[in-house]
């Protein structure tokens, strides 16, 4: 197959890409606006023998992850970055071993296993909101963090971390932060060197690994099937009958232990950051939610009546998707979109330049909710708006993100007052999601006419 590449640009090495930036920092988020600027929304970047393409175009995203999923893997450089930390589960397998792996964890994700945890939500975000006071900053990244964390242990393992929130907080964005230097790396070094971060991470790793055994054995020590995502595994069977083993278990709980906490703690805590920045709609969400709650806790029943909520929420994540790409490899020369995508090739789909393409949507920097009313969402063009990817590897629990965070956001609504710290340069920092560089603090303010109930 001849090779036909898109525009783009050859470079010697990543100072020329600093050169073509006008800047002394590679930043990927600056990297892919850019590319996307002078080159188009489906463009390359050739570093002598790889070639690394971006593609902001909803067309062509479709393509690669609707219609022809099968000829792509995730690229070996996310299993190199994630490998040590979440083995062969949901987010790095790949093939027929994956496709049994969905099928077997999907189940605990369907609206009528997820809808059983509304409560548990709204109980831990007035648990959090009972342990602050007026006057006090907080970490707000942090805090999602912890929120987000002791919900997904008690929802899908019906275990309590309250009291080892921080550490593994801790943990995981040290973890986080490891993978991503491994990805940024311009050599993979084996792991087999005593290089000091290297074997940081590895006891990063295996702390949590204690932390996770701890879930399983307590778990088969009773016995109890409760409907949820570890009992579902646990009485899980190959076509031959025999169980999971261990290690995938362990795998596929890390997975779900990471990618359900982390992404919705970055949601919220995005969406938070527009709305502190945006008074006036931050007005109309606590109109909306004092309206439809009164003084009387969030329920599942009462998303139908915060519509404008979940605009709020959309918009934010458009801005700032929680996972700002999605990478892949062809297993196949494949044309797609008039080009050539060689065997083997770096492929991202550039879902945070795609989501400020001003080609669909006007005034893409801009925060405005109402491109998610009903009427205004239709027009969006599909595949254009990816906060959670799409086909057969889509989110298995966007559903379960989506009430989590809209309950919490309530519930944070109807007690609370934030406002930024003065003084805080925010801008959003690329490890596995999309977080705030150096923090978001905030000032509290509890809303007096609406007190927390204790919680027991």
């Amino acid at each position: 197959m001849t090779i036909t590449y898109p525009p783009g640009v050859r470079v010697g090495s990543i100072a020329t890409i600093r050169t073509l930036l006008s800047g002394a920092k590679f930043d990927m988020f600056e990297f892919s606006l850019e590319a996307q600027k002078q080159f188009g929304d489906y463009n390359f970047t050739k570093f002598g023998w790889v070639t690394f393409y971006l593609i902001s175009d909803p067309a062509v995203a479709h393509e690669i992850l609707v219609n022809q999923p099968e000829k792509f893997h995730k690229i070996k450089l996310i299993k190199y970055a994630l490998g040590p930390f979440l083995g062969n589960g949901l987010l790095t397998s790949e093939g027929d071993f994956w496709k049994k792996q969905r099928k077997l964890a999907q189940p605990a994700f369907h609206f009528k296993s997820i809808e059983n945890y509304a409560t548990v939500m709204t109980e831990y975000a007035q648990r959090m909101l009972h342990s602050w006071k007026t006057g006090e900053t907080r970490q707000l990244e942090r805090e999602m963090m912890k929120l987000t964390l002791n919900i997904v242990a008690k929802t899908l393992f019906d275990a309590d971390v309250t009291k080892d929130a921080d550490h593994v907080g801790e943990l995981l964005t040290r973890i986080l932060e490891a993978s991503n230097d491994r990805m940024n790396a311009g050599v993979q070094l084996p792991d087999w060197l005593p290089l000091p971060k290297t074997r940081q991470m590895y006891r990063d790793v295996a702390e949590l690994d204690i932390i996770i055994q701890r879930f399983i054995d307590a778990r088969r020590a009773n016995g109890e099937d409760k409907g949820d995502l570890l009992s579902m595994l646990l009485q899980a069977r190959d076509d031959d009958g025999s169980p999971m083993s261990d290690q995938q278990l362990r795998d596929e709980l890390m997975t779900i232990f990471l990618a359900g906490h982390e992404t919705t703690a970055m949601a919220l805590t995005w969406t938070w950051y527009v709305l502190m920045t945006h008074p006036e709609i931050l007005a109309k969400v606590k109109a909306e939610v004092d309206a439809a709650l009164g003084d009387r806790p969030a329920t599942l029943a009462d998303l139908a009546n915060l519509k404008y909520s979940e605009m709020v929420l959309k918009e934010s994540m458009r801005l700032y998707p929680p996972v700002s790409s999605a990478g892949r490899e062809p297993i196949e020369d494949i044309e797609i979109g008039g080009y050539t995508l060689p065997k083997g090739s770096l492929v991202t789909i550039a879902i945070y330049a795609m989501h400020r393409n001003p080609e669909i949507f006007e005034n893409p920097e801009t925060f405005d909710p109402e491109r998610f009313s009903p009427e205004n969402e239709k027009k969006i063009p599909r595949y254009a708006y990816l906060p959670f990817g799409a086909g057969p590897r889509v989110c298995i629990g966007n559903s379960f993100a989506m009430m989590e965070a809209r309950l919490i956001l309530a519930t944070m609504v109807q007690h609370a007052d934030l406002t930024l710290v003065p003084g805080q340069k925010i801008e959003p920092k690329q490890l596995v999601t999309i977080r705030p560089a150096n923090g978001m603090a905030v000032t509290v303010k509890m809303r007096e006419n609406q007190r927390v109930p204790e919680m027991v």
